[in-house]
């Protein structure tokens, strides 16, 4: 067969009509109201994390731990079950830090407002890793919150999460004083990576960012209650340490300036894409993100628009039927669940889902 200009033309618009055919989309289902502010029995502090036990998805949640004799009834670090629609219908247990925490010698002399757990990944032997934000002064006077530092670190569980071993501080922003925040977290070619918010001048805007280790050394390490080598991505390669003062590259172009990634990542088995949720604050805006290699990043969907003056970050990727226990990684047909806070008082909570479906 001799082939032509216009059979070779035809060729081409065969192959991009197929392509376009067969691209797949993201469909956005109507946003669900699970629990009025009286109804939620959490103060909503930090994203949920997912861990399946018995083939029954178990939420766990820190609440900060500026915890105050009036608030009793809201524990810090608390287990629950329940359904789709009631996910924190079975409440299973709460310790306060003292009782949850081994800190293995770390802040020692130094006044905790605390460590959040804002991720969890479960290994294949059993134990879960924790991803963690820390809030810390050093002086036995809190003065305020510019004198906090923040810091993302590694817990340890061997026993389900009744209890967990500190093993230390991974990451941490160029300035110390930006809220680093957490938890959003990827499985990629043997290396997890974690994403955080990182300053480029001191004192910045925040922007988002991502560092990495090596899975197998931090499971061997964190087995030990220490941490392996965190590398921050920055300029194109790994070769910033992750607790430097040297800020990583930003993983995508701000719009607002206000992207934070107090949020969730997971790996869609559907799109062939990692996903990453990030929200906006001021703007008012919990975006969706999409990525093939876990570090350049673009905006697939506004998964939510709030009221002016609410926000709506530790949101979590939630797939009932997940290919992993974790969550960490989501079929075609899954849920981001979230909340939406008053920015004046953070007590008020809304808890709010979404369908997400690839078609």
């Amino acid at each position: 067969m001799r082939i032509t200009n216009r059979t070779l033309v035809a060729f081409l618009i065969f192959g991009l009509f197929h392509t376009l055919s067969n691209a797949q989309t993201i469909s956005l289902g109507e946003t669900e109201l699970i629990y009025t502010d009286d109804e939620i029995p959490i103060r909503y502090d930090g994203s949920l994390s997912t861990i399946r036990w018995d083939d029954q998805m178990h939420f766990f949640h820190s609440f900060g731990c500026r915890f105050g004799s009036n608030e009793n009834r809201r524990s810090r670090h608390s287990w629950y079950t329940g359904t789709p629609l009631d996910p924190l219908k079975t409440h299973l247990g709460s310790k306060e830090d003292h009782e949850f925490w081994d800190y293995n010698g770390y802040y020692s002399g130094m006044e905790t407002e605390g460590i959040w757990i804002l991720g969890m990944y479960k290994h294949e032997n059993g134990n879960l890793l924790a991803i963690t934000h820390s809030e810390v002064t050093p002086d036995s006077e809190k003065q305020g919150d510019s004198d906090l530092s923040y810091t993302i670190g590694l817990g340890y569980s061997t026993d389900k999460g009744k209890s967990w071993v500190y093993c230390g501080d991974i990451i941490r922003a160029a300035d110390k004083h930006t809220n680093v925040g957490g938890g959003a977290y990827i499985v990629k070619d043997d290396y997890l990576y974690v994403y955080y918010n990182d300053t480029d001048t001191v004192p910045s805007g925040r922007h988002p960012a991502v560092a990495r280790a090596k899975l197998k050394d931090i499971i061997e390490m964190a087995s030990q209650g220490k941490v392996g080598k965190w590398m921050k991505y920055k300029d194109g390669n790994w070769g910033t340490p992750g607790l430097s003062d040297i800020a990583g590259s930003s993983i995508f172009p701000l719009e607002s300036g206000w992207e934070d990634l107090h949020s969730d990542a997971a790996y869609c088995t559907a799109l062939g894409k990692y996903l990453l949720t990030v929200q906006t604050h001021d703007e008012n805006e919990l975006l969706l993100y999409s990525s093939a290699d876990g570090v350049e990043w673009e905006k697939e969907a506004v998964i939510d628009v709030a009221g002016k003056g609410e926000m709506q970050p530790y949101s979590s990727f939630v797939d009932f039927d997940s290919p992993s226990d974790d969550c960490s990684t989501v079929s075609g047909d899954f849920y981001i669940y979230f909340p939406r806070k008053k920015m004046n008082n953070h007590d008020h909570d809304y808890m709010y889902r979404r369908r997400i479906t690839i078609e």
